[in-house]
């Protein structure tokens, strides 16, 4: 097409609608209390403005992981971040561009950024990182070297942030100082100034509990009839609700009542053995709410292997106290071994039905999925899970259908 005045106007709106191109968001932020993290909607307005003048428009629900760490020391999953890498092995992201708002935003770890990398090369997806203010080809060699590098300083900081916090733990360990929320019977004391926490000091709106639940234990009655009792005579936790047998085995098995700080570096996964077992105790700078007698006697008490009756928490039949009888609303139970297995109304006996064909219609297996897994392996199960809190109930009741 010549130049001329005419054809001026048309020819600059075709080449905006060739160079703009689609992108969509992945956000997220994690816990952060001292209010310096900016937020996933801070990140979503500052994508917009910075891709806005790079001709990028974003489209589509962002990717949104809140209060969700990115490192590999994490706790809890990303759901949206597999939902993304899901979408990008298949297809279903559409757009030309993912944006996030900064690197490490994506993640900490190396061996996820150069997978995402992969894939965004393989599907021909580029990369805009709104603090970098770039656009990052993945076809480019440069850019995939910038990106390397890039994650692989966020993992090294990464590192270096849990390697201090390990520190840091231990040293406060060794001094017997507080950490995190007070037990139940003991309050925090601050600081006037500062506002810094000083000690744990002994809170007595609460501190009868503990000590009548070690009292008790240590007399030799049951954790249920202790349960019971406190729940008559009024006590509850600070949910508001009755103490449960399991809260009461908790705080019985906790050091700090008997004036200990307790250190344990290897909890992660939280297993019974790393939590109480392989533990280091040291002199607590607050006073025992017990007697150090008292406190010995219960925990050898407790700790004993003999002692244990719980299982390992393994469901044994999975369909058990998810079910309700049709007839009287109560759970369904499970009884008999093999074929002859069976679920039954635990209430009132009313029905009776086979346990394998009820697994097999609701469960199913890999080769032949029941209603659970078909659902779970379909295209719907992000649209369901990703629907605003208004259609919850909705859902539900589509579930309950199936």
């Amino acid at each position: 097409m010549p130049f001329n005045t005419a054809n001026t106007a048309a020819m600059t709106a075709a080449a905006v609608t060739v160079d703009t191109l689609t992108g969509r968001e992945y956000l997220r932020v994690s816990q952060d209390n001292s209010g310096r993290q900016r937020s996933v909607t801070e990140q979503h307005d500052d994508n917009e403005r910075t891709t806005a003048r790079h001709g990028i428009k974003i489209t589509g629900e962002p990717y949104v992981d809140n209060d969700r760490s990115a490192s590999r020391y994490a706790s809890k999953a990303r759901d949206d971040w597999a939902r993304l890498v899901a979408d990008l092995e298949s297809g279903r992201f559409t757009e030309d561009v993912l944006i996030l708002w900064e690197n490490s935003r994506y993640s900490r770890k190396t061996s996820e950024w150069l997978h995402l990398m992969e894939l965004c090369e393989g599907h021909g997806k580029k990369i805009f990182i709104t603090c970098d203010n770039r656009l990052y080809d993945l076809a480019h060699w440069k850019d995939r070297r910038n990106l390397r590098e890039d994650a692989s300083d966020s993992e090294t900081e990464s590192d270096k942030v849990s390697m201090r916090n390990r520190r840091t733990s231990a040293a406060q360990a060794e001094q017997g100082r507080p950490n995190a929320t007070p037990p139940h019977g003991y309050m925090a004391q601050y600081d006037d100034k500062t506002g810094k926490l000083i000690n744990w000091v002994e809170d007595p709106e609460e501190s009868a509990v503990p000590k009548e639940l070690f009292r008790r234990l240590r007399a030799g009655q049951s954790m249920r009839s202790i349960a019971r009792d406190l729940a008559e005579a009024g006590h509850v936790n600070r949910s508001g609700r009755p103490f449960t047998d399991e809260h009461l085995r908790t705080m019985a098995l906790r050091p700090a009542y008997g004036g200990y700080r307790k250190h344990t570096p290897k909890s992660r996964g939280r297993s019974f053995k790393a939590q109480q077992v392989e533990t280091t105790l040291y002199e607590a700078t607050w006073a025992p709410l017990v007697e150090r007698e008292t406190f010995w006697a219960v925990r050898r008490m407790m700790l004993d292997p003999a002692r244990r009756s719980t299982r390992n928490g393994k469901a044994k039949h999975v369909l058990t106290m998810t079910m309700k009888c049709d007839v009287c609303g109560g759970t369904m139970g499970a009884g008999g071994e093999g074929t002859s297995a069976y679920y039954f109304c635990r209430q009132r006996r009313c029905v009776q039905i086979s346990k394998p064909a009820v697994d097999a219609l609701i469960i199913g297996s890999a080769t032949q999925p029941g209603v659970i897994l078909a659902y779970l392996a379909s295209d719907k199960v992000y649209e369901d899970f990703a629907a605003s809190a208004d259609s919850g109930a909705q859902f539900v009741c589509q579930l309950a259908s199936l």
